[in-house]
C-alpha cells in the first residue's frame, strides 16, 4: 500500500465519521428507534470519536516514519492528556461528591457511611485496575508483545541481560539501534498478534469509561428536563485526553509493527478493529452503567483509572524517555495535560 492510497483511506475514514456524526447531531435517527437505542448509537459514536486518532496515528507512522524526538514529544504529550482525562473526569468528580457527603455537626451519619463505601469502592477499583494491566502486560510481553514499544522492548532486554543493552541509561540512537536489532529476530512468530492483544488491554478500560461518562452526562440532562443534542453529551476532557493519547500510541506502535514486517494494510486493519472494539465497548459501558448500582459503577471506573495510570507510568513515560531523552518529556507532558484540561471549557 503506497502513501497515496494510505492518505486516500484516511480521508475516506474521516469523511464517513464526520457524516455519521452530523446525522446524529441533527437528529436524523430513524423514528422507530427507541430513545435508548438512539443514545446507544450516540455512545458508539462517542467511542469512535475518541479512538479514530488510532487510525490517524497509524497512517502517520506508516507514511512519515517520524524521528525519535518527535515521537517522544508526542508520546509524552499524550501521557499528559491521559493524566488530565483520568484525574478530571474519573477521580475528581467522585472525590468531590464524597467530600460533599461527609457530615457536618447534626447531619445524618448515613451519608458518611455511603461516602466511605463509595471511596473504598474507588480505591479498590484503582488497585484492581493497576494489577489487571500489570498482569496482562506481563503475559503479553512473554508472548512476544514486548516488541510493540521501545520501552517494553528495552525492559525485556534488560531483564534477560541481552548484550544489546549494556547500560541502564540508554537513550535515543542507542535504544533505537537495539530496537532495530531485536525486530530482525524471528524468535516470536506470534509477535504481531501479541502486539494487538497488548494494545487491546490498553483500550478496553478506556472504552467502558467513555460509555459511563456519556451516561452520566445523559442522566444529568434528562433529569433537568432537557432534550439533549449529541454535542451536549460529549465528555470533552475525557475524549480529548483519549484522542490525544491514542494518536502517539498508534504512531509509535505502527512504526514497530512495520519493522516486524507487517504490511500497511494489516497494520491499518488491526487499528481499525481496535476502533470498532472501543466503540462497541463504549456501548457496553453505557448499558452496564445504567443497570448496576452507583457504588459499583464507581468501582469499575476506578478499575479503568488504575489501568490507565499504570499504563502511563509503565509504558508511555518510559517510552518517551527511552526514544527521545529526558529533556523532551517534562514540558511535553505538561502541555498535554493543560491541553486536555482546557477542553473542559467546552462544557461550561
Amino acid at each position: 500500500m503506497n502513501k497515496k492510497k494510505v492518505i486516500i483511506a484516511l480521508i475516506i475514514v474521516v469523511a464517513v465519521f464526520i457524516l455519521v456524526e452530523r446525522m446524529a447531531n441533527s437528529g436524523v435517527v430513524p423514528s422507530f428507534l427507541h430513545p435508548t437505542k438512539k443514545y446507544a448509537i450516540w455512545s458508539f459514536l462517542v467511542g469512535g470519536l475518541s479512538a479514530i486518532s488510532l487510525i490517524i496515528g497509524a497512517i502517520c507512522g506508516i507514511v512519515f516514519n517520524p524521528k525519535p524526538k518527535l515521537t517522544a514529544s508526542l508520546t509524552a504529550f499524550g501521557a499528559g492528556a491521559l493524566l488530565a482525562a483520568l484525574s478530571v473526569e474519573l477521580i475528581a468528580p467522585t472525590v468531590m461528591s464524597i467530600v460533599g457527603q461527609i457530615p457536618t455537626p447534626g447531619q445524618d451519619k448515613l451519608d458518611h457511611s455511603h461516602a466511605m463505601f463509595t471511596m473504598i469502592s474507588l480505591l479498590v477499583g484503582c488497585i484492581a485496575g493497576g494489577l489487571l494491566f500489570y498482569g496482562g502486560d506481563e503475559l503479553i510481553n512473554s508472548k512476544g508483545g514486548y516488541k510493540r514499544k521501545v520501552s517494553t522492548l528495552i525492559g525485556h532486554l534488560k531483564f534477560t541481560k541481552s548484550p544489546s543493552v549494556e547500560s541502564n541509561n540508554l537513550e535515543g540512537a542507542d535504544v533505537m539501534q537495539a530496537h532495530e536489532e531485536e525486530h530482525k529476530k524471528e524468535e516470536h512468530s506470534g509477535g504481531p498478534m501479541a502486539i494487538w492483544l497488548g494494545l487491546l488491554i490498553d483500550g478496553i478500560p478506556e472504552s467502558f469509561v467513555i460509555g459511563a461518562g456519556f451516561l452520566g452526562l445523559l442522566a444529568g440532562k434528562l433529569a433537568s428536563g432537557a432534550d439533549p443534542a449529541f454535542a451536549d453529551l460529549l465528555p470533552y476532557t475525557l475524549i480529548a485526553g483519549l484522542f490525544l493519547s491514542n494518536f502517539p500510541e498508534a504512531l509509535s506502535s505502527s512504526v514497530g509493527m512495520k519493522k516486524q514486517g507487517l504490511s500497511s494494510g494489516k497494520i491499518l486493519l488491526l487499528w481499525g478493529s481496535m476502533v470498532l472494539i472501543i466503540s462497541i465497548g463504549s456501548v457496553v459501558g453505557y448499558f452496564l452503567g445504567s443497570e448496576i448500582p452507583h457504588e459499583y459503577l464507581i468501582g469499575i471506573e476506578g478499575v479503568a483509572a488504575g489501568a490507565m495510570l499504570t499504563m502511563i507510568a509503565q509504558t508511555m513515560i518510559p517510552e518517551a524517555v527511552h526514544i527521545g531523552g529526558h529533556k523532551v518529556v517534562g514540558l511535553s507532558t505538561l502541555i498535554g495535560f493543560l491541553s486536555a484540561v482546557a477542553f473542559k471549557l467546552l462544557e461550561v
